[in-house]
Order: structure tokens, then C-alpha cells, then sequence
């Protein structure tokens, strides 16, 4: 008898062999950063995403482009995926052949220097050349939060601002905002962003680049930069909330964040940022803290100066004790399992079972203090009390 040929074996499945409306699906579901990586892959992706998107383009166009478009005959308006805006300090000549036709410049200065006037023509000229109906992302922080070694003064921060409110009104008027799923930007204690929060019900990640005024008054923080702030957490439908503090007046005042669509917070900021979390759908709460000085990273509230070495973990930039009865499907505060601790009993017992779980943590930290001078220096006693008004209640 013949012997039987064995059969030759099947290929493993790969991204490659799915049908091609699956792929197109999936590929919904990857930012803009990984469909360029992926579109550099093969020749296959490479055609399905760049050759028929524009992936991302930077405003004001980069010198480079604008050459592209001069030597060409004609440009194919191909649908953007990502808008950035990182007001750039690097200088540049405008005409490449002619170096010394004309003085170098830069994104940075032509934004802090034009009226608005020029900078609303400036935008629309631009933006004409742009084809933003499927626009999923825009990144409007800059490159540098810094001047010569020093934080950005308010008049830099009013003209990044008013760009940045110029360009979303300019979207805004083509419908785009609603399509955008990634919003990142700078914002001051006027916080502009407030009045384009009911167009963007697609966002799933929404970055807050907080930057304000040092010194502000008590009635500019208490009736315009914490109800402002409060009514952006507050308006947004992404299910991630990343707010990043670059700097803010300090003042021992709680910032109530009230949202039904989180199921993300991350927070990078100060020890005494005195977020309250009021989310229900909440699972997980990121805190990133200084950790490089030392003996001196923690710089919480009357924090004593030999006991700075280590971070207050529910204490420090969000408030832990706000989490019973507000966020009920939590699940992990700071890496700290804390979902299997039900809320379906008082506060007291809740408190204690969770003093437990921080208080290891705190010891596999490195923590050398008892339990008992622990909690009495790095955890709360009571419940913490809502403020009566949140936002503009």
C-alpha cells in the first residue's frame, strides 16, 4: 500500500488572514500612534491606512509640507486622523532655498505675536487645505511648558489659549468635534474648554493640562477656576480622565470631580491637589507623585519634614475616604486591591477593613512606622464632607 501523504500543516491564523471588515474594525479601535506603527509594517497595512488617510499633520503646517505642496501639481485631500498643535520653539527659515531672504521664526512666536484677527485667517487658510470629517484625535499642548527656565507667564498662556479656542471654533463649525475620541490641551484657571464640552459625546480619553496663574486670588480660585474645573470633569462622556497639574495655586480647598462616564482617572500632580472622586461607574484610579527628591517627596497638608519620604496613598492628591458610597465599582486605588471591600456596610467598618489594605501597602513601601502612628499622621479618621456646591450648583 501507498503510504499516506500526511497533509501539510495549517498555517497559523494571523492578523493578516481575517476578513477584511474585520480588520477595518479592529483598526478602530487603535489610536493614531499605532495605526502609523502598524501601517509601517507591510505593504498591505501600509496602503489600508496611509494610503487612504492623512495620519497626522501639525498646524501651523511644518515648512517641509508647504514645499510638498508647492512643488506638486495637485495634492490628494485625504481624510486627517490626528491634529496637532505643539507650538514649537525650533526655528525655521520659510524660504529652504533662501536661507538669508528671511529673518528664522517659529510656530511659538508666530502665536504669541499675530492678532486675532490674523490668527482666525491664519487658521482658515490652512484648515481649507485639511479634509477633518473623520478626525479622531487633537493634541494642542505644547512642547515645552517652560521659558527659559521658568513656567509660562500669562501673556503666553493667553495667546496658546486663544489659539487653541480659535482652532476648536474653526472645527467646531465643521461638525468634526464631535467625531474626535482623544482630546489633550493646556488649560489656565479660565479654562476655555468649558464651552465646547457638550460637542465632543465621542471622547474616550480626555487629557487636562492644567497650568494657572501663581497667587490667584481667593475669589478668582473659589468662583472661577474650581467651578470651571468641576464643570469640565463634570460635562465630559470619556470613559478616561487623565488630569495632569503643571502648577496651581495652592489652597486647601476640595475639588469635587462628578462624573457618570469615568472608569479611568489618572492624576499626576501635587500631594495637595484635594481631588474627591464622586464617579460611580469608576474602576481604577491611577496617582502619579513626585518620587525623586528623596526625603522630601511628600508635600501633603502639615506633613511633618521627617516623614516625607514616602507618599500618603489615599491621602495625597485624592482624598480615599470620598470613595465609600460615591464610587461603588471601584476596584483598584493606587495598585491597591480595594473592590472586594463591599460599601454595603457603615463607613467605620469599611474604613477599618481598608486601613488595613493601605496600611500594608504602606509597609511593603518600605514604611517602618505601627499601625497605629501610621493612621494617625497618613490616613483619615472621618468620613470627608461634600462641598454643598459643585460647579456652578
Amino acid at each position: 500500500k501507498d503510504a499516506k501523504v500526511p497533509s501539510p500543516p495549517v498555517a497559523p491564523p494571523t492578523l493578516l488572514t481575517l476578513p477584511h471588515c474585520a480588520i477595518s474594525r479592529l483598526l478602530l479601535c487603535l489610536d493614531v500612534d499605532s495605526l502609523e506603527r502598524l501601517s509601517a509594517t507591510c505593504s498591505y497595512f501600509d496602503q489600508m491606512i496611509a494610503g487612504k488617510f492623512l495620519l497626522t499633520m501639525s498646524l501651523p503646517f511644518p515648512v517641509g509640507f508647504i514645499k510638498e505642496l508647492m512643488d506638486g501639481d495637485s495634492f490628494d485631500k485625504k481624510p486627517l486622523l490626528k491634529l496637532r498643535c505643539r507650538k514649537t520653539r525650533d526655528e525655521y527659515n520659510t524660504f529652504l532655498d533662501i536661507p538669508d531672504y528671511s529673518e528664522p521664526s517659529s510656530f511659538h512666536k508666530i502665536i504669541t505675536s499675530i492678532s486675532v484677527e490674523m490668527m482666525d485667517y491664519l487658521l482658515s487658510s490652512q484648515m481649507s487645505l485639511l479634509s477633518l470629517h473623520k478626525l479622531r484625535e487633537l493634541d494642542l499642548v505644547p512642547d515645552s511648558v517652560k521659558q527659559e527656565d521658568r513656567l509660562l507667564g500669562q501673556r503666553i498662556m493667553d495667546s496658546y489659549s486663544n489659539f487653541d479656542c480659535s482652532l476648536l471654533q474653526h472645527i467646531s463649525r465643521l461638525g468634526s468635534l464631535r467625531c474626535l475620541t482623544r482630546l489633550d490641551v493646556l488649560v489656565d484657571q479660565n479654562m476655555y474648554l468649558e464651552q465646547f464640552m457638550a460637542e465632543l459625546p465621542n471622547l474616550l480619553e480626555l487629557g487636562l493640562n492644567i497650568l494657572t496663574r501663581p497667587g490667584l486670588s481667593k475669589h478668582v480660585y473659589l468662583h472661577e477656576y474650581i467651578p470651571r474645573l468641576e464643570a469640565i470633569v463634570a460635562a465630559s462622556k470619556a470613559p478616561v480622565l487623565k488630569v495632569t497639574v503643571v502648577a496651581e495655586t495652592r489652597r486647601q480647598v476640595n475639588k469635587v470631580f462628578r462624573n457618570n462616564y469615568v472608569k479611568k482617572l489618572v492624576l499626576t500632580g501635587p500631594c495637595t491637589f484635594n481631588v474627591v472622586p464622586v464617579m460611580e461607574r469608576l474602576q481604577e484610579v491611577v496617582v502619579n507623585l513626585e518620587t525623586t527628591l528623596l526625603d522630601n517627596n511628600c508635600t501633603y497638608w502639615k506633613s511633618k519634614s521627617d516623614d516625607r519620604g514616602l507618599h500618603r496613598a489615599g491621602l495625597c492628591c485624592v482624598n480615599f475616604g470620598a470613595v465609600y458610597d460615591n464610587c461603588p465599582n471601584l476596584e483598584r486605588f493606587m495598585g491597591v486591591e480595594v473592590g472586594m471591600v463591599s460599601h454595603k456596610q457603615t463607613f467605620n467598618k469599611w474604613n477599618i477593613r481598608m486601613k488595613k489594605r493601605f496600611y500594608d501597602d504602606y509597609l511593603q513601601q518600605g514604611g517602618s512606622k505601627e499601625m497605629k502612628a501610621w493612621a494617625k499622621t497618613r490616613w483619615f479618621s472621618r468620613r470627608p464632607v461634600l462641598p454643598m456646591n459643585v460647579g456652578y450648583d
